[in-house]
């Protein structure tokens, strides 16, 4: 079967998606709840605002926007403690051969 150029890149970008995220990468509404909590439980992250504000965009994909405004939290704390979280996936990502 012949994959036309529109699912080509459908595929393409799903495989890309896929990889990103067994690297660790920390991708909007597809990180599931338990693994947002543990990210959470092995951080510095305390702030109750900021957690909501990364469980609304991280698990339900919810805008940037909207959360910094539902949470009144500040754009750049948010992005801050969002690069924080997605450094410690990351680095589990990588250790995860260490525990298989």
């Amino acid at each position: 079967m012949m994959l036309n150029r529109k699912d080509a890149d459908y595929y393409l970008g799903k495989e890309i998606m896929l990889a990103r995220i067994r690297r660790g990468a920390l991708i909007p509404a597809k990180v599931n709840e338990e693994h947002f909590w543990l990210l959470i439980g092995i951080s510095s992250i305390h702030s109750e605002k900021i957690i909501q504000a990364l469980r609304d965009y991280l698990v339900f994909g919810v805008s940037r926007k909207d959360v910094c405004e539902r949470y009144k939290v500040n754009n750049g704390y948010f992005s801050t403690s969002l690069n924080r979280l997605s450094r410690i996936s990351q680095a589990a990502a990588q250790m995860v051969v260490y525990y298989s």
